[in-house]
């Protein structure tokens, strides 16, 4: 069973008869070739030769439009990601916007990005804005720090 990167950039590779040892990016996928490299993992994922969770597995394999979505959400994924596809050497992939999915799974979250998305007030927005911080601050993983181990001169920047 190969992990999804995996299958992802051995597919569009094969699809492409592209050499990645020549160090240059992917500029430009056709879409028939994007649709055949689309096809090939949908069929990988429900013939089990590729990794998904349970919960991946329960979500997309009931509904065949669902598990499309997902596949070239996938691609495009490994396309800019992937140092095989995008000329390798010193190359990061860095999100456009950082943080800014932030919070997604949180409900309350989402609402507080709703409403501030519709309101018009200065005022208001502030108030949401506001709010919204304060939750992101609740919602944030908490981190343990072994003082001891950070040298001297640098814990006292540990709170409590």
């Amino acid at each position: 069973m190969r992990n999804q990167k995996s299958a992802t950039v051995s597919s569009i590779i094969r699809v492409m008869d592209y050499d990645s040892s020549k160090g240059s990016a992917i500029d430009f996928i056709t879409s028939s070739q994007k649709e055949q490299v689309v096809n090939e993992l949908c069929e990988g994922f429900l013939e089990g030769e590729i990794e998904m969770s349970d919960e991946g597995k329960a979500k997309y394999f009931n509904d065949r439009k669902e598990l499309r979505k997902y596949v070239v959400g996938l691609v495009n994924n490994w396309l800019r990601k992937a140092p095989e596809l995008n000329g390798g050497s010193g190359f990061t992939y860095t999100p456009k916007n950082p943080g800014s999915r932030q919070g997604n799974g949180d409900e309350t979250l989402r609402a507080l990005k709703a409403l501030l998305k519709i309101t018009v007030d200065p005022d208001a927005k502030a108030e949401i804005q506001a709010a919204m911080n304060t939750r992101l601050a609740e919602i944030k993983p908490k981190v343990e720090i072994n003082t001891d181990a950070l040298p001297a001169h640098l814990r006292h920047l540990v709170g409590g």
